[in-house]
């Protein structure tokens, strides 16, 4: 890349570092936020947050066979309370009677780490409600133990009577063989018993908590979304949301929980970076989706823990339809529930627009600008990465050919700008005259330079042309590496998990992690920056000389699929500028003119504009023209008209 596409690239990190930084500090009002949780939480979440690693305990003990969920607390008093399990060879999900829902459910195709004995990873691990229960708001959830109605291989149903008369069905089935096996389907049947009429609407059905797996991951990247139908639209909160956001005192204050109208549901659900609970009705509906958070520790977590060491785990719940159930009435909801990894295939075979839980666009700023650029490219890029894995059998291998696929696309045009930026290097005394002989007056100035460039036929933009290519490209890499559970505990060379930083070992005395792919990163980069031409000033080269040490500073503990591309980029760009300067210079002389240039045309029609000139495109008016009066007519006055049939 020339010096301004790393000038852009530059502010594209510096926004993702100030993302990072942002996301990861905690405020100090902890202790206000908790106060308002537990008003909320008569179960005692602070207590469950505690307990944290009683819970990875019982994880593992449920790893290894036994059946016994890992959440949801005991109602010691309910001697009729049970445990069943229904699974596949993929997933095996524990339910329960109390609030007739799914407890947990353990992914057998993902271990928590590379260790095996810290066992699978567990949806739901931190709640103490099962997914599916009926709830009436935040921190108001049935608690009773519903009778098991059937009991089967493959389905389990819960049935109860409310107080107020309503006969409530709940039936879990395991998808069938040959079908998406971390999909299960959720039917909700109520039928009104008594003698009064009822709504649905002040019901919720719990989506179940989130949280991340290790105390690495970004805030951000846990939390709750929707898609509101109606719009297409995809909402999504990490947890964070919930803290508040201030600028100079100035924003909106922390919040314990919140809600959220859906004029028409398409799905919902919570999730961290690689896992998701989700929930998609049959029939789409209005519907009020309401979220909050609660503090977590992990287990090799010593207490007191700071504000800015505080991880959080999310809890959603979605309404029934509000439909209006005379006495004698029947209605029954269908859902789909999906209780897996984040994997962009399996999310594709599933339709419904799913795959917008990836939500790889969601990047400060940029994903807002290059968002229509970025889902597409994400979705190709991780489709041919998984591709390629199948035939080369590593995904570090994948990633570096497609690297290389890109960087060979865009050659001509990565060319065509070193081309330019040469041309600009043999310009800069000419630049420095002008700019030195006009020092007091800038109009001036940028009319001469504007001149210079015409005269020479060099265009200065002609250089940013391959980073408005590359930009898309990178945010989509970005997106798609941040997110993509296929590359959980991948290896590649001496890296064990490409989702993870590739560390080799602590440094001693300063307990920081030595990571070798972003140093290899930052040493490719400082080889590339230094074969590009040099321009701008003195300043401006210096600045550049410690862009490398920005960019390890900023991606060190990166995932390092993430490093790897970036290094392979950066040796591709240093075989590509040494075959470029292998090339004949290019000429710098003066070609014939044929008016004034693009640029100059631009300048023009600025500087009228500026004056209020009139004309198409803000040309200047020609002398002794001046803009009719409304009574005057003109031209259009004088033509023949068509009378009206």
């Amino acid at each position: 890349m020339d010096r301004t596409a790393w000038i852009v690239v530059t502010l594209c990190v510096a926004g993702f570092l100030g993302w990072g930084w942002h996301s990861t500090k905690q405020q100090a009002e902890y202790q206000k936020q908790l106060d308002e949780w537990n008003l909320q939480h008569p179960e005692a979440k602070a207590e469950a947050a505690a307990d944290g690693e009683k819970k990875a305990e019982a994880s593992k003990e449920t790893a290894e066979g036994d059946s016994k969920p890992t959440s949801a607390p005991k109602d010691e008093s309910a001697v009729d309370a049970e445990e069943l399990t229904l699974g596949n060879d993929t997933v095996r999900i524990h339910l329960t009677n109390r609030g007739g829902g799914i407890a947990t459910a353990e992914m057998l195709d993902h271990q928590r780490a590379l260790e095996e004995e810290e066992g699978f990873v567990v949806i739901n691990e931190r709640g103490d409600h099962p997914i599916g229960t009926l709830s009436t708001g935040p921190g108001d959830f049935d608690g009773k133990n519903w009778e098991i109605t059937e009991r089967g291989d493959t389905s389990v149903a819960f049935s109860t009577v409310t107080d107020d008369k309503l006969r409530i069905t709940k039936r879990f089935s395991l998808s069938p063989k040959g079908v998406e096996p971390h999909l299960m389907t959720l039917q909700v049947t109520v039928k009104n018993e008594g003698d009064q009429p009822h709504q649905l609407g002040d019901r919720f059905l719990y989506l179940g908590t989130a949280a991340p797996l290790h105390g690495g991951e970004f805030s951000r990247q846990t939390g709750f979304y929707f898609r509101d139908e109606d719009g297409g639209d995809v909402t999504y909160k990490p947890v964070d949301y919930f803290k508040g956001k201030k600028f100079l005192g100035i924003g909106s204050d922390s919040k314990p929980h919140d809600e959220f109208s859906i004029s028409e549901v398409n799905w919902a659900g919570v999730n961290d970076q690689f896992f998701t609970t989700l929930l998609t009705p049959k029939d789409a509906y209005a519907s009020t989706l309401w979220a909050s958070r609660f503090p977590i520790k992990f287990k090799d977590q010593q207490e007191p823990i700071p504000d800015k060491k505080r991880r959080y785990a999310v809890e959603a719940a979605l309404s029934l339809p509000d439909l209006s159930l005379a006495p004698g009435d029947q209605q029954t909801i269908d859902y789909e529930l999906y209780l897996g990894p984040k994997e962009y295939r399996r999310l594709k075979q599933l339709g419904d627009h799913r795959t917008l839980v990836m939500k790889y666009d969601d990047t400060p700023l940029f994903g807002k600008l290059f968002g229509w650029a970025i889902r597409p490219l994400a979705s190709t890029l991780i489709q041919v990465l998984v591709w390629l894995k199948g035939i080369v059998g590593y995904y570090g291998i994948a990633i570096i050919l497609v690297t290389i696929m890109i960087r060979l696309l865009i050659w001509p045009v990565y060319a065509k700008s070193t081309r330019t930026m040469k041309r600009m290097s043999k310009l800069t005394p000419l630049m420095n005259d002008i700019k030195e002989k006009y020092k007091d007056d800038q109009e001036r100035q940028s009319k001469e330079l504007m001149k210079l460039y015409g005269d020479y036929g060099v265009n200065p933009l002609g250089g940013c042309l391959p980073m408005f290519i590359q930009m898309p490209v990178f945010l989509a890499f970005y997106g798609m590496l941040w997110r993509a559970a296929e590359l959980r505990h991948e290896s590649f060379l001496w890296v064990k998990d490409l989702s993870m930083p590739d560390t080799l070992f602590m440094i001693p005395g300063l307990d920081i992690p030595f990571n070798l792919l972003p140093i290899l990163m930052a040493g490719t980069t400082f080889i590339q920056m230094s074969m590009t031409p040099k321009t701008g000033d003195k300043t401006q080269q210096m600045v550049f000389k410690f862009m490398p040490l920005f960019f390890l500073f900023i991606c060190y503990n990166f995932a390092s699929a993430l490093a790897l591309y970036w290094t392979t980029q950066n040796v591709f760009s240093i075989f590509q500028t040494w075959i470029m300067n292998k090339l004949p210079e290019p000429e710098l002389k003066k070609r014939k003119r044929n008016g004034k240039g693009f640029l100059e045309r631009m300048q023009e029609q600025a500087k009228a504009r500026e004056q209020g000139g009139g004309g198409a495109g803000g040309a200047l008016p020609g002398p002794g023209s001046r803009t009719k009066l409304s009574s005057e007519k003109g031209d259009r006055h004088t033509k023949s008209k068509k009378k009206r049939r």
